[in-house]
């Protein structure tokens, strides 16, 4: 779930790569490797996971932390269900936003590091990356940086980005 407090820019001009419907959602596990995101969430591209450019005028889900740049934040799941009525499946598209000084929550980030352990808290200011499964992370991977910290998770469970 994508959260908007100020967009900055939308954008759905990109086609979204077709593994991005189907793709397993992963996020880091405390003894290195991965686990699945949760029960809760689909197949496919989600709302908050980052963007990146693909190939020619594509977009998808960030693979590779230290060469792809990200874009911004994916605002909705594309849920590619051969059956289901959304947006995403139809156009190909799914829109995102960017910009810097666009403000948004999302509700899924990694917690621990890709080699394994948890990571410090998140503070406020923190630098903020995309991981190699595609989320929100503390954990500077040698790419480019995506956003700073605003506000930390609570008992919403909400990590507050200020994108760059």
């Amino acid at each position: 779930m994508l959260k908007i407090h100020y967009a900055a820019f939308r954008d759905t001009m990109a086609v979204l790569q077709t593994s991005d419907f189907t793709r397993t959602n992963v996020m880091h596990a405390v003894g290195g490797g991965t686990d699945p995101i949760g029960a809760d969430f689909p197949d496919g591209q989600l709302g908050g996971q980052v963007v990146v450019h693909t190939g020619s005028y594509e977009i998808g889900v960030q693979s590779d932390a230290e060469v792809e740049v990200p874009l911004g934040l994916f605002i909705n799941d594309a849920a590619g269900s051969p059956y289901e009525n959304t947006p995403a499946v139809a156009s190909g598209k799914s829109p995102f936003v960017s910009g810097s000084g666009s403000v948004v929550e999302v509700d899924i980030f990694e917690s621990n590091a890709a080699a394994g352990g948890a990571l410090a808290a998140y503070a406020a200011g923190d630098l903020l990356f995309g991981s190699a499964n595609g989320l929100v992370t503390k954990e500077d991977g040698g790419g480019r940086p995506l956003g700073t910290c605003y506000r930390v998770p609570g008992t919403a469970g909400l990590l507050g980005v200020r994108l760059l």
